[in-house]
């Protein structure tokens, strides 16, 4: 049998120090995120809403041991090059055996300009964002460093034409980070993005959870909390990455644990108000939820529907669990859960993935991870998991 394809269904960057002067609007950089120094003397980034900046310790460790692991302190000459360019990402795929990546944005970036007030602004970042992904970054070899493209947060007209014209440039998916009309929930307002992306064949990516556009600015306002401490743009508490409480840190090291906690909210709204009965080719990719949750949830969304499908006035036509492995999937990294009951989650709904270049990514031992996690199931389905799947949903050559 001939060596299966690795496909790398989720990776990100560290964004290189002259992104914003080199591809943002001269007239808005006064208003892009700021290269500064965190408590320890290392590189950071100060984003909208804070007061102190995030450093980029935890968002570029491929190649160090855990206990070398630094939130603060860490500057761009301690990070592997690859991390923020493309020619040296490329390197680094080739000595972890790795032969395509998809490639996401950084979400502390994203939510700079995501949850801005100005409407052109927002535009101006995503534009900046993309264009740095797709004629930058990933231009070495488009190939194999396969990037998607960030929707906007300006509404629902502003999300349909970006997402045309990110099929127009050849994009093989895009990445929404709230609900394409702009609302805290799902709705029929929504239905327009949809239809686009079945139409053009792009699969939609939702990288952990939706944010709107007015919970980002709201947690701006509220930014100074009662501890004084303050919150980043994506509304996590900075104090419980940067700060120096042992228990503070703890707690953030176990909320990282359960990131998939907000996704079967987002599944079940996808599912039961109808959308996949509405648009069956349209593919929604659910990325670093990891997947040994997903097991029970698709069986209790099953339970749910056949207990309440005569008074819920439910608008499917099959039970929950015909969409998930329709309409959805999703990645992972570390999951022999999810392994040990693939064939309940979907081996076609699975992708494995590496987060590189944050501190979940065992580069450059993927091939070693792959061989220990699943080296004990059959070589077709490791070959769909590993690859095959990826390739499939986002039509990769």
């Amino acid at each position: 049998m001939a060596i299966p394809r690795i496909v790398d269904a989720d990776t990100h960057i560290l964004e290189p120090p002259d992104i914003w002067k080199t591809w943002l609007a001269t007239r808005y950089l006064d208003r892009a995120p700021q290269l500064t120094k965190d408590e320890e003397g290392g590189d950071a980034w100060l984003f909208a809403g804070a007061s102190d900046p995030d450093p980029i310790g935890l968002v570029a460790t491929p190649g160090k041991p855990y206990d070398e692991f630094r939130w603060t302190g860490v500057t761009y000459d301690d990070a592997r090059p690859g991390c923020y360019n493309g020619i040296e990402r490329l390197k680094d795929m080739d000595l972890d055996g790795v032969d395509a990546a998809l490639v996401f944005a950084p979400q502390r970036t994203i939510g700079h300009f995501l949850g801005d007030d100005d409407d052109d602004f927002v535009r101006a970042g995503v534009d900046a964002y993309n264009s740095f992904l797709s004629e930058q970054f990933c231009a070495p070899d488009p190939s194999r460093m396969i990037g998607l493209a960030q929707m906007p947060s300006t509404g629902i007209d502003d999300a349909v034409d970006y997402l045309r014209k990110s099929a127009a440039k050849g994009f093989k998916g895009v990445v929404i980070s709230n609900w394409p009309s702009g609302g805290d929930s799902l709705t029929d307002a929504d239905d327009p993005f949809w239809a686009a992306a079945e139409e053009t064949g792009i699969p939609v990516a939702i990288h952990i959870n939706l944010t709107s556009r007015s919970a980002r600015q709201a947690i701006r306002k509220a930014a100074v909390t009662a501890t004084g401490k303050t919150a980043t743009t994506d509304g996590t508490r900075k104090d419980l990455y940067g700060g120096t409480s042992a228990k503070a840190n703890a707690k953030a090291v176990g909320g990282l644990a359960g990131v998939f906690s907000t996704v079967p909210n987002t599944v079940g709204q996808l599912i039961f108000t109808g959308v996949f009965e509405r648009f069956p080719v349209l593919q929604i990719v659910l990325v670093e939820t990891g997947v040994g949750w997903i097991a029970h949830f698709v069986e209790q969304m099953d339970d749910r529907y056949w207990r309440n499908r005569s008074w819920g006035n439910i608008p499917i036509s099959e039970p929950p669990s015909f969409y998930w492995r329709r309409n959805l999937s999703a990645t992972f990294i570390t999951d022999r859960a999810g392994i040990a009951t693939r064939h309940s989650v979907g081996i076609e709904n699975m992708m494995w993935s590496t987060d590189y270049p944050h501190h979940g990514n065992d580069w450059p031992y993927s091939r070693k991870v792959i061989e220990e996690m699943m080296g004990h199931i059959p070589a077709e389905e490791r070959a769909q998991i590993i690859g095959g799947n990826a390739t499939r949903i986002f039509g990769l050559a």
